[in-house]
């Protein structure tokens, strides 16, 4: 069964392929080619170390395939939910510097929410003839993902897919959610409340390992609706207080709204982590301030990024291969938020 379409058989002894230079070099078959094209996104040291290999043995590019790389995969679209979603943004930013290292332009669309709006921006991207798209949390329907993917090479960052054609990289948000429970239950809290957030990227994850890690702990899971907002945090606050029972934990879907619970919890003059202890997820820098000082999960972005770059071009290079589910391992940083209940 053909799996690498770049790849053609000859009746001739094997001929040496670009892959093979990328390999005895130690680089990605995207490097090498930049390199021997003599284009920028290379350093001075590994251009020399692959045109010094190329002249060793003797290797000559495939004209197609120089002319499919010059035209077909100079330019990616990247698409992000919510732009003013700090994770969002910061990642986006880590991908696009991804990218241009390299020698790939980048087309950014920020339209991507609702899901209608993010049909209009991919259908734009593709009208710009970009060589693949990485999509940052949206679209929210796998079935539009799904339809995307059929047209183009795709790359889902921050959710975790089991869909077998579309590629995807995440942190494991199931993960990282245990960790963070383990965490509160460790430090003496056993009413936890998850404000959830909603259809976002990595929230029916992290809901779903916060209701698994409770149980497993011996204790009710409480569940409140929210969003990845701050308006999302707040709002869902108001209806933590509302509760007959309060809780003595708050684990917010994300940094974002748990800010936004930090900040109703100190309008209505209730001590934080003396009386109710807040964590969140991403680990944003605003996290790490004095101000805050917020215990959350960190999400390795740069990483993130990499990985994201690196599968897009796998899946360009080989279009037939089975797709690739990335997961990250997260980690846990403790701070002021939370403490030992005595």
């Amino acid at each position: 069964m053909e799996r690498k379409l770049d790849k053609p058989e000859k009746k001739a002894p094997a001929k040496l392929t670009l892959l093979d230079i990328a390999k005895k070099a130690g680089v990605s078959r995207s490097l090498a080619s930049l390199a021997i094209r003599g284009e920028p996104g290379v350093t001075a040291d590994k251009r020399a170390r692959i045109l010094k290999i190329a002249e060793e043995l003797n290797y000559t590019p495939d004209p197609a395939a120089r002319n499919l790389a010059s035209n077909a995969t100079r330019t990616i679209g990247i698409l992000v939910s919510d732009i003013l979603n700090p994770f969002s943004a910061s990642l986006a930013k880590s991908i696009d510097a991804a990218a241009r290292e390299k020698g790939f332009d980048v087309l950014l669309s920020i339209e991507g929410h609702p899901d209608t709006d993010a049909q209009k921006a991919i259908n734009s991207l593709l009208a710009r003839r970009v060589a693949g798209l990485i999509l940052i949390g949206t679209p929210e329907s796998p079935e539009l993902i799904e339809r995307v993917g059929r047209r183009i090479p795709v790359v889902y960052v921050g959710r975790h897919l089991s869909n077998e054609r579309i590629d995807s990289v995440s942190n494991d948000d199931f993960l990282g959610a245990s960790m963070l429970v383990r965490h509160l239950v460790e430090q003496g809290h056993r009413d936890i409340v998850h404000v959830d957030g909603g259809e976002s990227a990595g929230s029916q994850r992290r809901r779903e390992a916060y209701q698994v890690a409770m149980l497993e702990h011996g204790l009710t899971p409480r569940v409140v609706k929210g969003q990845h907002t701050l308006d999302g945090g707040s709002t869902a606050t108001d209806a933590v207080l509302s509760l007959e029972a309060r809780p003595t934990a708050i684990f917010a879907s994300n940094d974002l709204a748990a800010v936004g619970v930090l900040n109703r919890l100190l309008q209505a003059g209730i001590g934080v982590p003396t009386e109710i202890a807040v964590a969140g997820y991403d680990d944003m820098p605003f996290a790490g301030t004095e101000t805050m000082s917020l215990t959350t999960i960190r999400q390795p972005i740069d990483r993130m990024a990499s990985q994201s770059m690196d599968v897009l071009l796998a899946r360009m290079q080989n279009p037939k291969e089975p797709a690739m589910h990335v997961l990250i391992v997260p980690s846990l940083v403790v701070r002021a938020s939370t403490q030992q209940r005595k």
